[in-house]
């Protein structure tokens, strides 16, 4: 079987805030097709590294690439239309607009009609829009609320609108920012079997995640870190049983 061809590269990325270093000289490389996971401790750098990645934060040194190509100076809306998505920890989404609206809004990078596809006559590419959008809430199972407010929906669903939102873009990377924070048991199983149908369908997913059983489930590569730096990395069996890893979380 031929290697999977390398969609995203970090290479040797430092950011400091305050001279205090966020990120010391972190190589990361996320495989096409794959589920990458980031894990550590509170304070090792994962949402640096995520927000250096979407163009949120800019390094003070090194380098990142998406297939090949040098996007370190991109700003996030830049990044976007090449492929690169992110979701957000602390949920940004429009409260006052509804679940559709809002999953429409993410397609914004592709066409200049926005929430024009919602008028009485929409144009072909509109309703190619809109049948893109619905089909968004179907996968992250929010059709029956199309038309409720996204600020009324629970808070696990505010985070499965988000990634719906994100596919909307058609993104070739998805970088998640911790996806099962506030969810229920049975919310959890379902974003595991989420990205699963999503990784079968050839998207490249980075996620962030303190639940070790949904990295354990999803990730076919994990990446650890603690205080900025690298702490290990490899197949999720063996990194997440490890004892440096046991050592970084508990203190052991």
């Amino acid at each position: 079987m031929s290697p999977l061809a390398e969609l995203l590269r970090v290479t040797a990325v430092t950011k400091r805030f305050q001279g205090v270093e966020a990120l010391a000289d972190i190589d990361l490389a996320v495989q096409e097709g794959t589920v990458h996971g980031v894990v550590g401790p509170n304070g090792a750098g994962k949402t640096t590294l995520l927000n250096v990645m979407s163009g949120y934060v800019r390094p003070d040194a090194g380098r990142i690439e998406l297939a090949g190509r040098d996007i370190t100076r991109l700003t996030p809306q830049l990044r976007v239309p090449l492929g690169l998505v992110r979701t957000f920890q602390n949920i940004r989404l429009y409260g006052g607009l509804t679940v559709l609206e809002n999953v429409l809004l993410g397609q914004h990078t592709r066409a200049r009609t926005g929430l024009r596809s919602l008028w009485p006559f929409p144009t072909p590419q509109e309703r190619a829009l809109r049948a893109e959008a619905e089909a968004a809430l179907e996968l992250f199972e929010l059709a029956p609320y199309r038309s409720r407010r996204a600020a009324e929906l629970p808070y696990g669903l505010q985070k499965q609108l988000e990634m719906a939102r994100a596919m909307a873009a058609r993104p070739r990377v998805l970088l998640l920012d911790e996806p099962a924070a506030g969810m229920t048991t049975d919310g959890r199983h379902a974003l595991v079997e989420r990205l699963h149908e999503l990784r079968g369908q050839g998207l490249t997913i980075v996620v962030v995640e303190h639940d070790m059983d949904v990295i354990a489930k999803v990730c076919d590569h994990v990446t650890v870190l603690n205080f900025g730096r690298t702490l290990t990395e490899g197949p999720p069996a063996v990194v997440l049983a490890g004892d440096e890893v046991r050592t970084a979380y508990l203190g052991t």
